[in-house]
């Protein structure tokens, strides 16, 4: 996918369909998260919610079945999955509380988003309204 060669090898299962009602479930389980973290650990809790809304707005973004706004194609937004999946991962040590137990939820959510990043198909366009080359395409192109 794009220049990722480490993924080549995962099967591409994943339809942008099913991928956006996954990223939507995933909003709601990091805001959920955040909610239930706020009493016993602030830091987790901003996390959850910074996680959410970055993964919010990547959704919203995207020109793909639940997209709203539709600036960028489903494959720019598989970039952005694997760096969302970076920072969940990183999250405990940027924020300063990965020796508590709600680092387990981040690491588990970086693995977790890494493996739907893993397994969908970004070349799936079926639920793009834009036509024509857009400006992520073609940067795509001169990257690879």
């Amino acid at each position: 996918m794009a220049g990722l060669t480490f993924d080549n090898s995962m099967p591409r299962v994943l339809s942008s369909k099913t991928h956006s009602i996954i990223d939507y479930i995933h909003v709601a389980t990091n805001f959920v998260a955040g909610a239930l973290f706020w009493k016993h650990n602030k830091r987790a809790a901003a996390g959850a919610f910074i996680l959410g809304g970055t993964v919010l707005a990547n959704s919203l973004m995207t020109d793909y079945e639940l997209g709203v706004f539709r600036l960028y194609s489903f494959k720019t937004h598989g970039i952005l999955d694997y760096a969302a999946a970076a920072t969940s991962a990183a999250m405990p040590a940027m924020m300063g509380f990965s020796d508590r137990a709600q680092a387990k939820y981040f690491y588990a959510q970086g693995g977790g988003e890494s493996l739907i990043a893993g397994i969908s198909d970004y070349d799936d366009n079926s639920g793009a309204e834009r036509t024509g080359t857009r400006f992520d395409d073609r940067w795509l192109k001169d990257a690879a």
